[in-house]
């Protein structure tokens, strides 16, 4: 194999798949590889499910990003014929005076977002499901709402191939390197040639960027399913996709009668050293932490963590590349501009993944991106050392 393309795609999961797709809806002559066949349980994007949230409590300058990638959201479904984004509302709950919900506040604020505003007791008669504590009250997204993220994946994959794209699967990227025709990446089977390449490899991004030194961290990450005792109060037209400033603890209604899933972002995760090799599987040690918040927020779920356990469904592990400040790195490379990449979605990029994989195609065939990405340059780390 040795095959000269515009572009070159290396990891076609969350943000390569869109990468590609829209590359390829341009006119370009495209080629993506990926280690594995996506979607796979080695990403960011396993467990079936993600949070959509657009009054962004992480930094406001986040809800452009968030209002572009709903609309493409709709318009991947329309091509997919495949629902995608289920707007079934967020519920986030946390301290009163909290900076989480002043988050969430600011954004909503700044961009003229639709927001609900509840009280301790008006959760409780709205969403009978969940006991907020004392101080605790809750901001109802509307427009909010979940994922599909196998869809979300296979849709842009398989529209890539309609626009012509290339696309090797079970074809790890070995190294790349610059040369007279652009870059040439090297594989298993042999090299290709690219004009311009796009990075898009998920935990290998360090691997493939190493010059860089991005402070970038792979974490295993563990999801939870729970059969609940009361199963009407968490149906989905009962009970919402919901967000809770307890270690962003979150969780999802029971979608398709597969339990309620659950997860807690802020707990460090068992740090992945080779992604290459094998990840531990899931355990009851895994699941205590967001069980025991569960018991406490979710009483009428699965009960307190003995009786809770009993209740797991099932459980499955994904890996997150955890940027320092958990905000992402997309950006041209500093020394060969041919070069673009996007990495450290630190658990929470999967929402953007489609205005993510537009603004790459911008950085490759244009003078910028059109949507504005410049918080996430990686001219922040020198701001940093000063």
């Amino acid at each position: 194999m040795n095959s000269s393309y515009d572009v070159a795609v290396v990891g076609l999961g969350t943000m390569g798949s869109f990468a590609c797709c829209e590359l390829a809806r341009r006119g370009l002559r495209v080629v993506g590889l990926d280690r594995f066949i996506p979607p796979h349980g080695r990403g960011s994007h396993s467990g079936d499910s993600r949070v959509f949230r657009i009054a962004y409590a992480e930094h406001p300058d986040y809800v452009p990003l968030a209002v572009r990638a709903s609309k493409l959201w709709d318009d991947y479904s329309a091509l997919g014929n495949s629902q995608l984004l289920t707007r079934c509302g967020v519920l986030s709950i946390g301290a009163r005076d909290g900076d989480f919900i002043a988050g969430i506040r600011k954004s909503a604020a700044i961009h003229g977002l639709e927001t609900i505003s509840y009280t301790r007791d008006e959760i409780r008669r709205k969403f009978p499901a969940f006991a907020p504590q004392e101080n605790h009250v809750g901001v109802f997204e509307p427009k909010a709402g979940w994922i599909d993220s196998n869809a979300a994946i296979e849709i842009p994959l398989r529209l890539a191939k309609r626009y012509g794209s290339t696309l090797l699967l079970e074809e790890p990227a070995l190294g790349w390197t610059p040369n007279a025709g652009g870059f040439e990446v090297s594989t298993a089977s042999g090299s290709i040639i690219a004009e311009k390449l796009v990075i898009t490899a998920g935990a290998w991004a360090n691997q493939l960027l190493d010059e860089l030194g991005l402070p970038l961290r792979v974490e295993r990450k563990v999801l939870t399913w729970v059969d609940p005792m009361e199963p009407s109060l968490f149906q989905p037209d009962a009970f919402p996709v919901f967000v809770c400033d307890e270690n962003f603890f979150y969780g999802f209604p029971a979608i398709g009668g597969q339990g309620v899933k659950l997860a807690v972002h802020w707990k460090p995760g068992q740090q992945i050293l080779d992604p290459t090799e094998s990840v531990a599987e899931p355990s009851a040690d895994d699941a205590a932490e967001p069980l025991a918040i569960a018991a406490k927020l979710l009483p009428r779920l699965a009960g307190n963590l003995p009786e809770a356990l009993k209740r797991v469904r099932q459980m499955k592990t994904c890996l997150y590349t955890m940027s320092h400040d958990e905000h992402f790195f997309v950006d041209r490379h500093p020394e060969w501009p041919g070069v673009v990449f996007a990495a450290g979605f630190s658990g929470h990029g999967f929402k953007f993944a489609p205005a993510i994989g537009e603004a790459l195609a911008d950085l490759v065939t244009e003078n910028g991106a059109r949507l504005p990405i410049g918080f996430l340059s990686t001219s922040r780390l020198a701001a940093q050392k000063h």
